[in-house]
């Protein structure tokens, strides 16, 4: 549950990274690394974890990440079963915060630097946006030379124009570096994996190394939600995952997301849905 520190390593004679993958599921660490981060969902579905903001991700999900902001993308468990044919496609551009320096005080780049500086609470790309963006990232991959860096720019333009991007995080977000902060990401991503587990606030706090009723006030301030809000949070949106793939029933679905009371489960679904499972099933049809 340790969170790591990812040392991003740019190709030779290139200022930064431009990569698309394809694997059968994303398994990786919480991390974080100095670069800025743009990643975009070609396909595959799961749960993304960026500061202290939880999400679903589809295809067509796009984030642009600020240095230092801890971040995970995780798939369902049912990618990582032997006869999966589930695959996940994703492109991601890094690069760092001192690729663009000199550039950032002259006039035509104010909207970019001012992008920059909201990534560091992480920003959600708004739809219209991510279209655009996508055809460039494709041909980004493609380029050389300083094709490349007209590219980024072209993108990071078109990013600092998204009048529909949403920020993933308060401005009071704890740095990476803080020992709070450290704490609080460790805890969501033990919620990530466990979540099926009985665990409790008190597993949580033991594993922050504090007491309990300072780890309720610091979870509280800094999420703003209960410990226990976020752990249902975090077991109905894996449920909804597994019930748009039909492949088991709503009981099986509630055990396997960690809820032993079939009447509790259907309780936590409706508050956070505003609807039931089978509503959920036939509104996702619709």
């Amino acid at each position: 549950m340790k969170l790591k520190q990812e040392k991003i390593i740019f190709p030779v004679r290139s200022a930064f990274k431009a990569i698309k993958y394809s694997v059968p599921y994303f398994d990786m660490s919480f991390h974080h690394h100095p670069e800025f981060e743009l990643v975009y969902i070609v396909s595959g579905t799961g749960t993304r974890n960026i500061g202290a903001s939880v999400h679903r991700y589809k295809a067509g999900d796009m984030v642009f990440i600020g240095p230092d902001l801890a971040h995970v993308w995780m798939s369902p468990k049912v990618y990582f079963t032997e006869d999966s044919t589930h695959i996940v496609e994703s492109i991601v551009v890094q690069f760092s915060k001192d690729l663009l320096t000199s550039m950032l005080d002259i006039p035509e780049f104010l909207q970019i630097k001012t992008l920059l500086e909201r990534a560091h609470l992480g920003i959600k790309v708004g739809q219209k946006a991510v279209a655009e963006i996508a055809e460039l990232l494709e041909a980004l991959l493609t380029h050389k030379g300083v094709d490349r860096i007209l590219e980024l720019i072209k993108i990071l333009d078109l990013l600092s124009r998204d009048n529909q991007q949403v920020l993933l995080n308060t401005p009071d977000i704890l740095p990476i570096s803080s020992k709070s902060g450290g704490r609080i990401n460790a805890v969501h991503q033990f919620v990530l994996s466990c979540s099926d587990q009985n665990i409790s606030s008190r597993d949580a706090a033991r594993l922050a190394n504090m007491d309990h009723a300072s780890f309720c006030r610091l979870f509280k301030s800094k999420t703003q939600k209960t410990f226990t809000e976020f752990l249902n949070e975090t077991r109905i949106d894996q449920a909804c995952q597994q019930l748009l793939r039909r492949q088991k029933t709503v009981t099986s679905i509630a055990y396997d997301c960690g809820y032993k009371n079939l009447g509790h489960f259907y309780k936590q679904f409706k508050r956070i849905m505003a609807m039931t499972p089978q509503e959920y099933v036939r509104d996702s049809e619709n």
